[in-house]
């Protein structure tokens, strides 16, 4: 009888370990889960932020944008993967005084790149940052008030007829993001700046 005890006492607590394994699992299986869900809601949550910052500076700028007919330096040129332009911007040094800048947008690799040049400095002074990483595709298109267009050049009229140099009614930015790692699937931002037409003969 003794010997029947021991055994099914044996068999419980191979029973019992074998139940308090398999629980363990269980947890860790759902503590990996959350953890991996969480950082990946993390990243995707980083890079939304990232680009939502990087489209509203972009859109801030090109708001900006000034051409002038008749002079030649003063333009806005718009390709599907650039844009060029000169904008108002204020002289940080001088508080109260505005210079013009030539800006351009651009991608190299996966960072979406600003470049930026003085326009009236004769010494052409400015620089070329990163505003976003992370970023497989960046488009533009610009409407001109029936439909959208992959291209916008403020130079392209004749010098007879200059009413065809103006700015587009609308710009609208696209860019597609996706972490570092490739843990997360691409996803597309975008943004639509509206331009009223400034400009002088």
């Amino acid at each position: 009888m003794r010997e029947r005890e021991e055994a099914i006492s044996l068999i419980e607590v191979i029973i019992a370990t074998f139940l308090l394994v398999f629980l363990m699992s269980v947890v860790y299986y759902i503590f990996y889960r959350g953890t991996s869900a969480w950082e990946k809601g993390n990243i995707r949550l980083q890079l939304y932020q990232n680009g939502r910052s990087c489209l509203d500076i972009m859109r801030r700028e090109i708001e900006s944008a000034f051409i002038s007919p008749s002079n030649p330096s003063l333009i806005f040129k718009g390709r599907k993967k650039t844009l060029e332009y000169v904008s108002i911007s204020n002289n940080v040094k001088k508080a109260g005084q505005y210079d013009l800048c030539r800006v351009k947008y651009y991608l190299k690799g996966t960072d979406l790149l600003r470049e930026v040049k003085t326009f009236m400095d004769s010494q052409r002074h400015g620089g070329t940052g990163v505003i976003a990483f992370g970023v497989l595709d960046l488009n533009f298109s610009y409407y001109d008030g029936n439909r959208w267009r992959e291209e916008w050049d403020s130079t392209a009229g004749t010098p007879e007829n200059i009413n065809d140099d103006h700015l587009p009614l609308a710009v609208k930015i696209a860019i597609t993001l996706q972490d570092e790692e490739g843990k997360e699937k691409p996803f597309v931002l975008s943004a639509i700046t509206n331009l009223s037409v400034r400009g002088g003969n």
